[in-house]
Formats: C-alpha cells, structure tokens, sequence
C-alpha cells in the first residue's frame, strides 16, 4: 500500500475490449526491435504469430505513426464450437479487466475511492475528446466547401478553359501541359512509384481532389483524379477512400479502397506481359504460353494492400515475412494517400514549380554539431559521397501535416 504516489495509473478506468492492432516500426528502427506486427520484442520462437491488444480500443502508436486495425475472422464452425470461442473471447475480456481491477483492489480503499473517481473524470475527458474530433471533422469540410471555388479555377486554368486571368493577362487555351504530372514527381514518395509508362498516362490528369468523409461515411478522406479521354483506360475519374479509426490524434487506419481501373486491350500498366516458348512433350512442334505478371506503377495506388484479416483472411497463416511485407506496403500507400491530401492538393502549383520543399529525405538522419575531417571519412580515391537526394528527385516541397 505504500509508495501510491509513484503508481502509474494511466490507464484510469479498466479498459475496454480493444481490436487487434500492428503499429510500424520508428523510422531507422527494424521491425524486430519495434516489436512490430504483434511480436513484442521480435517474432515468437515458433509457432503462431503472438498478436498482442492495445489498451482502450485504440492503437498504441508513438505521435506521428499510425495503426492499421485487424482482425481474425474465424471459419465456418459448428454452433457448438462458436459458444465456445465467445466464451472465451469474454474471458479473455473479463482477464484484462480482472488485472486492473486486481491493482485496484489492492490500493488502500481511500485512495481506491480516489482512483475510481478519477477513472470517471476520464471517462468524461473521452467523451469531450470524440465531440471535439467530431467538431474538427465538420470545420475541415466547411473550409473544403471555402477551398472548392478556388480548386475549382484552379483547374480551368491548368486545363486551359479559363484564358482571363486577374491581372488582365490572357492565356492561350493550352492551360498548364503535365501539371499534375510534375507536382507529383516533385514529391518523393510520390514520384518513387511513378514509372516511365505511367508518365505518359499522368499527362491525362486533369484535376485532383481531396475531401473529407461525410459523417454518415465514417471518418476518413477522399482522393478523386479526374483525367482527359486516354488511350489506356475507360474511367474519367478514380478515387482512393481511406477509413479510419475514431482513435484520437493517432490515425488508426481501418480500410483502404481504390477504384476498379478499366484498361483498354494491351494497356495495362499495373502488369507486364511474358511470352515462352513451350516444346511439345513428344518433340514435335512449340507452342508460345503468354502470362502476366504485377509490375511496379503508380496506378497500383487503386489497388491498395489488404489489412491483415480482410474479406476472411486467417491471420495466423500469415508468417512474420509477409506481416513485415505488409506493413511495409501499408507504410508506402497511407504515406502517398496523405502527401496527396496534405500537401499536393491544398498547394499544387508549389509542387510544380518546386517552391516546396521535400525534406522526406532528411528525417531519415539525425545530424550534430560534430564536424568531420577527411581522416574521419576515411574515403578511398575511387569513393564519392552521395549526391543530396533531392537534386536526384527534381526538387519539391514538403508542409507539415495540419
């Protein structure tokens, strides 16, 4: 009973059943080390992967991360066999209520009355919490509805149909040529996943818009791409959905969604087309066997990666490789899905002409004061230092997230 004052009750009142959860790992951080994908500390000896809950429903991730939320759907089973899962389940509820409670009751009962108390003062801040989130959500889209009008010219003029410009200057009619094209490259996570057929493709891309989900959606954002008739698809816009989580400040991503791409015959980007040669067994004649196979593009983004547990996936047949594989495509998708939203939208002409700064590279490294003589480089005659990455990238811009 003694030495209360030191206890960490952060946890306030017992916590409540959470999902599953698997945060990334820090940057410049292995996934090992992070305890990432539910292996705490790495992965397990053997066996099954050991998933591990975050207290209070909502994914433990260090500010700026994010959590992707999962679960386990079960296979069809007898009546018999889902009592006992359920049961289970509770129990296992009942167990991480039973723990703090536990912790509780062993407090003398003044101060159990006092943690208690406070526990309901908690409960109060949460709700306060989600009316403020709810609040939040509806003044980004009445600024959305400020910022239309304005991404609304915006767009005649890139696409040309607006020549009368404010300061009495006129244009041609051709607008902006491969606009968001070379917004987009000067974006590094962007312009990583933008391949040589894909430009050709991007120079079709007419408008970008970023909106906020109806309440009645759930909370999450909106990515449409409106693009100019094309040779290579049929749809005039494609969209990108994300849905979160209502988990706080840090965003727990639940679903991502992209728009079904209708390719023209021979145009698909997203695969490459393989031809062999095939001999008869009988050594008479070949045949020629055509496959496909994914390749890397930029229109991959519509087609984002599953969260662990989607449409039925048992996710303990999921091995600590294809978790890492996963997360890593997670990472890729949710961090273009924002630069998007964040930074290209709301500041397009930035991004083309290369105001903005990209400084994606630099979180990478920690730097001192210390400086370094040539001894300390230790270079051979035939090494060279880097060149800074983003002279490689073309420039760019980079603003914080709101």
């Amino acid at each position: 009973a003694e030495g209360v004052a030191g206890v960490d009750l952060s946890g306030g009142a017992a916590p409540a059943a959470a999902p599953f959860t698997f945060t990334p790992a820090k940057k410049g951080e292995t996934p090992a080390a992070a305890g990432s994908f539910g292996f705490p500390g790495g992965a397990p000896a053997g066996g099954a992967p050991a998933f591990s809950f975050s207290t209070g429903g909502a994914a433990a991730a260090p500010p700026g991360q994010f959590s992707f939320n999962f679960n386990n759907p079960a296979p069809a089973e007898s009546d018999a066999d889902a009592d006992d899962d359920e049961d289970h389940d509770e129990d296992d509820d009942e167990d991480e209520g039973d723990g703090v409670e536990e912790f509780i009751s062993s407090l003398p009962e003044p101060v159990q009355n006092a943690v208690r108390e406070l526990g309901a003062y908690d409960d109060e801040i949460e709700e306060l919490e989600k009316a403020f989130r709810a609040e939040l959500r509806e003044l980004e889209r009445k600024y959305e509805a400020k910022y239309s009008p304005v991404f609304s010219k915006r767009a005649q003029v890139v696409t040309g149909a607006k020549k009368d410009f404010a300061d009495g200057k006129k244009g041609d009619g051709a607008g902006v040529p491969d606009f968001w094209l070379r917004a987009m490259s000067n974006c590094s996570c962007l312009a990583a996943n933008i391949t040589e057929k894909d430009e050709v493709i991007l120079k079709s891309l007419t408008n970008i818009e970023s909106e906020t989900l109806p309440e009645s959606e759930g909370v999450g954002f909106r990515l449409t791409f409106t693009f100019a008739k094309n040779d290579f698809f049929s749809n005039e816009k494609l969209t990108k959905v994300y849905s979160m989580a209502d988990a706080g400040d840090d965003p727990v991503l639940e679903k991502a969604e992209g728009t079904e791409i209708n390719w023209s015959e021979g145009k698909n980007v997203t695969v490459k087309i393989k031809k062999k040669k095939q001999r008869n067994k009988n050594g008479k004649g070949t045949r020629v066997v055509t496959k496909t196979e994914p390749c890397e593009s930029f229109f991959n983004f519509f087609s984002p990666p599953k969260i662990p547990g989607q449409d039925g996936e048992d996710v303990e047949e999921l091995d600590e490789e294809e978790f890492e594989k996963r997360q890593m495509e997670l990472e890729s998708d949710y961090e273009m899905g924002v630069a998007f939203q964040e930074r290209i939208v709301p500041h397009a002409v930035k991004w083309f002409t290369g105001e903005a700064e990209d400084d994606d590279d630099d979180d990478d490294y920690e730097y001192d004061d210390e400086e370094l003589d040539e001894e300390d480089l230790d270079l051979d005659d035939e090494d060279e230092l880097d060149e800074d990455p983003r002279q490689r990238s073309g420039g760019g811009g980079h603003h914080g997230h709101r």
